[in-house]
């Protein structure tokens, strides 16, 4: 038996070992994955929003500048950075400068049409009292204005929740904060972190686990980059199509909505139609007619969407067929939820690239034996 049979029999063991551990200890196994991931939830977060604000810093350094990008590497560096936070500071700041006083007119107008949306509840019940006498005690029992007012006077009980979910929401602050921070630092330091990484790689694996590895990290990074890029360019386009056509029929809230279309819309495939349900819900407060040309609009841009512009900017971007996008989408969010939602499309790109230089890998080795035996 040689030293590398051995080897491969130890490292057999060792994994087996491992795998029956997890089975006979899965929950202490879940719960040490949880505190792991809770625990470098910053880091997480850190990278994630470095990817992000990479995309457009990388652009500002390659097409803005054009001075000897090595003798001021680092001013650069730090300028395309300031430049990238202005940009999306700026962008996001923008929105709530359009969007929350529109916003506030809508809670007032749907809050003053309340209690005239309740009047045709009101004349039904007397309709039937009319109609069915013997209904009249269990119609006099029923005041739309008390259940209201009961419904009203049941708030006070949601303080509980509410405490909860601030405290929960000051503890995701603070992480994207501390995550905030760490992105920054690793902007402004990323070459080098990437010299240490493949420096570590190098000591621990072989030349082929390693190239391997790096293979598998640039395809992410391009398919990550291209998906972010692609999925913003369409949502942007439809959202102002959508605005344009609502402002044309002259149709309430086509600033909220176009808005919250652009943002949902990077949610793959559902998340337009969370925009499609909020937008029936607040037009058809004030008008249901329009609320029901905004459903038409909505549906012959999202043929539009799916038909040509997504295809055309996302589709090529991420070389991932329509029917496993979908697939990738219900998997991502029934296993993790909003977040699995966003990253499904790309991370399955990502894999279905590598299946697929890996089947075109076995073929073309099975076309060079059948030669060979020839």
């Amino acid at each position: 038996m040689t030293k590398k049979t051995k080897r491969q029999i130890m490292e057999i063991i060792v994994f087996a070992g491992i795998v029956l551990w997890v089975v006979f200890n899965y929950n202490l196994f879940i719960d040490f994955i949880l505190f792991a991931f809770n625990l470098i939830m910053p880091l997480i977060v850190g990278i994630a929003i470095a990817f992000i604000i990479n995309v457009p810093m990388k652009q500002i350094e390659r097409k803005i500048f054009k001075i000897d990008k090595r003798k001021h590497k680092k001013l650069i560096r730090v300028i395309s950075l300031i430049i990238s936070l202005i940009l999306i500071f700026g962008i996001i700041g923008l929105i709530l400068f359009l969007i929350i006083p529109e916003l506030v007119q809508a809670v007032i107008a749907i809050a003053n049409s309340i209690p005239k949306d309740f009047g045709w509840v009101n004349d039904l019940l007397e309709r039937l009292e009319d109609l069915y006498p013997s209904m009249q005690s269990y119609i006099n029992d029923i005041n739309v204005e008390n259940i209201i007012n009961t419904s009203v006077s049941q708030a006070g009980n949601v303080v509980s929740l509410i405490v909860g979910f601030l405290s929960s929401m000051i503890s995701r602050i603070v992480i994207f904060f501390i995550g905030f921070i760490l992105s920054i630092y690793i902007l402004l330091d990323k070459e080098n972190l990437v010299r240490q990484v493949k420096k570590l790689l190098n000591a621990f694996f072989s030349d082929k686990i390693t190239k391997n590895i790096v293979r598998i990290v640039k395809l992410s990074n391009s398919t990550f980059t291209n998906f972010i890029t692609g999925q913003c360019l369409d949502a942007c386009l439809i959202a102002t199509l959508l605005f344009i056509v609502m402002s044309i029929l002259k149709m309430p809230y086509a600033l909220i909505l176009a808005v919250l279309f652009a943002i949902t819309a990077l949610i793959p495939y559902i998340g337009a139609f969370i925009a499609l349900f909020v937008g029936v819900l607040l037009i058809a407060v004030t008008n249901p007619i329009m609320a029901l040309w905004y459903v038409i609009i909505f549906f012959i841009l999202q043929q539009i969407d799916e038909n040509f512009t997504y295809p055309k900017i996302v589709g090529k971007s991420v070389g991932l067929p329509a029917l496993w996008a979908l697939l990738a989408v219900l998997i991502g969010g029934s296993i993790f939820g909003f977040i699995g939602i966003i990253i499904s499309v790309p991370i399955s790109s990502v894999l279905y690239s590598l299946l697929k230089d890996y089947v075109n890998y076995r073929i073309r080795k099975k076309q060079v034996k059948v030669i060979d035996n020839n």
